[in-house]
């Protein structure tokens, strides 16, 4: 059985950003599947190229890892959130309708969002072949515009008819967030048989053996994209509260549009109990995480965050036995709790974030081991990418059938 997973920013542990789609290609290809991941090569995070010299060489490049092909496609080049950036989206779209892949023609395409114009691209790339399509549902759009600090307007609109075209035309639709499900169903009339929940998950194999570093200042880290949708300034606001603390800091690790001014705000304010470190591969998080106490699971206080997330950079949390600070409602706050694996504070306040840090770092050395044991069991056995990785192969046998 073969298939084509369309993700743009598909990356591999060597890369920062979001390993999924190799982690369950991987899974998939040892289930039996041809696996092609086609994506681009522009970082997500970097937005350099990451295998070609430049915009000039537009070859599709071949790699593969672990059993999983990579086809690495062409897209338009750009530095800042302007028109270059949806050229950038448009350009790769366009690429893969020209592109013949060279494993033959796939048994089931997933498109995955964000962004749409990609996953659009798959639905045809399908209709063309004659094959089921299955839209990956990572971030609902356009909702997350808004939710990020847009406004709705033409562009809003335009995005929103091209979602409820692939809702209304996807043989499948996989959801990464349970409350994802619930907000299609009501608003957007998709039967609820019609989609399935595979949300994000971690290896945990990937943290085993890794020793925790020397005891020192107690040091909660963030590890994830620096944007306007992750609501880094409440963490500085919160860190401006402890600023008295010599034994509490604060680690941010990533990078995004909103760095440079979350760096410049921390220089204003003399934070000194606030470091920003440069982003680091996948592979290398778990060295990350093991130098922590505890980890930030932090997003902007919007209604979209308390039912349509499935946070990565949370599973690696549990995934490196970190108990959690998490200020995020809703779905994400019953996986705190139901995994008993952490503190809960107020979403958007400085001041309950700052509590609940100082609640964890002066809470027993033992009982937060207890924490992160207990997180790590949860993730383990409800987002382990073996048991995500059976869901998906039966979803995907049940529809290529």
């Amino acid at each position: 059985m073969r298939l084509l997973w369309i993700n743009h920013f598909a990356v591999v542990p060597g890369e920062g950003g979001g390993t999924r789609h190799f982690e369950m290609s991987r899974e998939l290809v040892r289930r039996g599947w041809d696996v092609t991941v086609a994506a681009s090569d522009v970082h997500l995070q970097s937005r350099t190229y990451t295998r070609r010299d430049g915009a000039a060489d537009r070859r599709v490049i071949h790699e593969g890892l672990d059993g999983v092909r990579f086809r690495y496609l062409w897209s338009a080049p750009y530095e800042r959130n302007d028109w270059r950036r949806a050229w950038n989206w448009l350009s790769f779209a366009r690429e893969l309708l020209r592109w013949t892949p060279d494993a033959g023609r796939p048994d089931v395409v997933i498109g995955s969002s964000p962004h749409l114009f990609a996953a659009l691209a798959g639905w045809r790339l399908a209709r063309k072949w004659g094959v089921p399509f299955v839209f990956e549902v990572r971030d609902l759009w356009p909702e997350s515009m808004t939710a990020a600090g847009g406004s709705k307007g033409a562009v809003y609109a335009a995005f929103d008819r091209i979602a409820q075209w692939l809702y209304d035309r996807a043989d499948r639709i996989v959801c990464l967030a349970r409350g994802s499900i619930d907000y299609l169903a009501r608003e957007r009339g998709v039967p609820r048989e019609r989609m399935a929940f595979v949300p994000n998950g971690v290896d945990t194999s990937a943290f085993s053996d890794v020793e925790r570093a020397e005891a020192g200042p107690f040091t909660m880290v963030y590890a994830g994209a620096h944007g306007p949708a992750n609501g880094l300034d409440v963490v500085l606001d919160a860190a401006d509260r402890l600023r008295d603390r010599d034994d509490i800091r604060v680690r941010l690790v990533g990078d995004g549009p909103a760095k440079d001014d979350l760096r410049a705000e921390a220089e204003r304010r003399g934070l000194t109990n606030v470091e920003f470190a440069d982003p680091v591969p996948k592979a290398q998080m778990p060295v990350i995480l093991a130098a922590a106490d505890g980890g930030l699971m932090v997003l902007r206080q919007t209604p979209l965050f308390a039912f349509g997330v499935s946070p990565n950079k949370l599973f690696d949390y549990m995934g490196a036995s970190l108990p959690v600070v998490c200020n995020v409602p809703g779905e994400v706050s019953e996986m705190v709790a139901a995994s008993e694996a952490g503190v809960q504070a107020e979403p958007g306040s400085g001041q309950s974030l700052a509590e609940a840090i100082v609640r964890l770092a002066e809470t027993p050395s033992a009982e937060r081991t207890a924490m992160g044991a207990s997180g790590r069991a949860w993730v383990s056995r409800e987002h382990g990418r073996e048991v995500l990785a059976e869901r998906l192969d039966g979803v995907l046998r049940e529809v290529a059938e």
